[in-house]
């Protein structure tokens, strides 16, 4: 499952996001993608710990999310049995 959650796609992702935490709408606009399936790859990433998300209130009306890496790297490992 792991292996599948994994592309290359959401590697470039994290490494944006180990790079310069920021808002979805900054990352996407970084990586030159669409922001909707930027935020469903981040889900993703946050449902298995990579990445986390904090939501920040904005002076007047509005929130903004605040994406970070979870950790500074991380290692995959597999074991053949």
């Amino acid at each position: 499952d792991v292996m599948k959650l994994i592309t290359a796609t959401r590697l470039a992702l994290f490494r944006a996001v180990k790079e310069a935490p920021g808002s979805i709408t900054d990352i996407a606009a970084r990586l030159h993608r669409d922001r909707s399936a930027v935020k469903r790859d981040l889900d993703e990433l946050e449902q298995v710990g990579l990445v986390t998300t904090a939501e920040k209130v904005l002076p007047g009306p509005g929130r903004l999310k605040q994406v970070r890496a979870a950790a500074p790297r991380f290692q995959l490992m597999a074991e053949v049995a």
